[in-house]
């Protein structure tokens, strides 16, 4: 298949020396293998987000020091990406497969030899034989690590060809990307403080408000973050928050609002004027988005938890709106670079239940729109099965709605460079190297 070796480490990669690993015995140095092994058991379960149960286990074991927890953390994070490859991979050896898992996550994160070396002989020669095995000569999964329902679907909706490349780009960490919070700070600004401080970030092409950062800088904890000039949001998101396009003084209504990402975004393009309702059906979400809107100084906002997209309150708002929000729950994977274990916890019928959700949510959310107001419809989905088709399924059955070339609403100087201008709705790839996989779709109504 062409492009399907890109990205992949088969190859031994040139080891590091540290002094004060060489200087551990091998017992020590085996039983940080085994704390990728019990951290890999742990999440094999798949019974939540990956990076909440890593937390988890780092509070539970204080043992792992500053040094100990990146070196965990990424080969874990290694192994959630590779995990079909490896664990097909690790068959070939004898005893637990956990352990060999836990040493290929090692070597193919970058961890230094002498770590993922350690413990028995006949792992050290399972290691050497696997690491010349071809992925070209490996099954659907093992060769693209996606789920093979999942790389079946992409092949046939866009064609085997966007499929390897989708395959080999979420083989990769996702970048950092910030957007500057224009109610404090302007981007030439921001970017001077950044740079002052040491941290490099360098402007995203077609986003005004976008920055990216060189490598994964600890901004959280810097005085600028702390004091509301940027937040931490992908370029994907940003422009699709942008494609609400709301005008000063508007009632914005944000009808999956969950942690606030993109209300913030929206906000500062009103520029604290008119109102935004943020609406979730989880309390948690709404909760932590609370101290982010206090950081940002936007206060056009109310949050509100509601039960249902059918929740009768909900009955004041009805033909008011002069836009509305859709990020709908979705199988989220245009983000699997930074959420790989979302293609674990995903399937055909888990895939069934979120697109019967996605139409009744988009149902229930127009009716709020006002005449000439627009309903914008966001997946971080790529399949079809969750964005064209439920667009077009809307429309058929909501005449008073048309859709609106996204092209129209961003200005030239502010479209993500890579995407399609020929197509009525906006479609992103993180292949193109600008932003995780983002959908989006402006839907207007028709005047009274």
């Amino acid at each position: 298949m062409a492009g399907s070796t890109k990205n992949t480490p088969f190859r031994k990669p040139t080891t590091r020396r540290d002094s004060k690993v060489e200087r551990q015995g091998a017992q020590s140095r085996y039983g940080l293998v085994s704390t990728v092994a019990q951290l890999i058991d742990l999440l094999a379960q798949f019974e939540g987000p990956a990076d909440a149960a890593i937390s988890r286990f780092f509070k539970d074991h204080p043992e792992l020091g500053g040094r100990d927890r990146p070196m965990v953390a990424e080969a874990v994070y290694c192994w959630l990406r590779y995990r079909y490859r490896i664990n097909h991979l690790a068959q070939a050896g004898e005893g637990p497969s956990v352990v060999r898992q836990a040493k290929l996550a090692l070597l193919w994160s970058g961890a230094p030899e002498q770590i993922w070396s350690a413990g028995k002989q006949a792992d050290n020669e399972w290691l050497s034989r696997v690491i010349n095995i071809s992925a070209d000569d490996l099954g659907v999964e093992a060769r693209t690590c996606l789920p093979e329902w999942f790389y079946l679907k992409l092949a046939e909706q866009f064609g085997e060809s966007r499929a390897e490349s989708f395959s080999q780009a979420v083989l990769s960490a996702a970048p950092l990307d910030l957007r500057v919070n224009t109610v404090k700070a302007s981007t030439t600004d921001l970017l001077a403080a950044l740079t002052n401080m040491g941290i490099q970030v360098n402007p995203i092409e077609g986003l005004p408000e976008g920055l990216r950062a060189v490598g994964k800088p600890i901004v959280g904890k810097t005085e600028v973050f702390q004091e509301g000039y940027f937040e931490v949001q992908d370029a994907g998101s940003q422009w699709v928050s942008r494609l609400v396009a709301p005008r000063r003084g508007d009632l914005v209504i944000d009808f999956c609002a969950g942690a606030g990402g993109k209300t913030l975004a929206i906000g500062a393009q009103m520029k604290n004027t008119g109102r935004i309702v943020a609406l979730d059906t989880s309390e948690k979400r709404l909760v932590k988005f609370k101290p982010r809107a206090a950081r940002s100084g936007l206060s056009n906002f109310y949050t509100m938890v509601i039960n249902d997209e059918a929740d009768p309150r909900l009955n004041k708002y009805f033909g008011k709106a002069d836009r509305v929000v859709t990020d709908v729950p979705c199988s989220g994977m245009g983000t699997l670079r930074r959420n790989p274990d979302l293609k674990f916890r995903q399937s055909l019928q888990s895939l069934a239940e979120l697109t019967a959700k996605q139409k009744s949510i988009i149902e229930h959310a127009a009716k709020l729109v006002k005449p000439d107001g627009r309903l914008v419809y966001i997946t971080c989905s790529v399949l079809r099965d969750e964005n064209e088709d439920i667009v077009n399924a809307f429309l058929e059955s909501n005449p008073e709605f048309r859709l609106r070339r996204w092209t129209e609403v961003l200005n030239p100087g502010e479209r993500p460079v890579k995407a399609n201008t020929t197509d009525d709705m906006l479609r992103l790839w993180p292949e193109d190297g600008e932003s995780d996989g983002f959908f989006a779709a402006v839907l207007q109504r028709s005047k009274a």
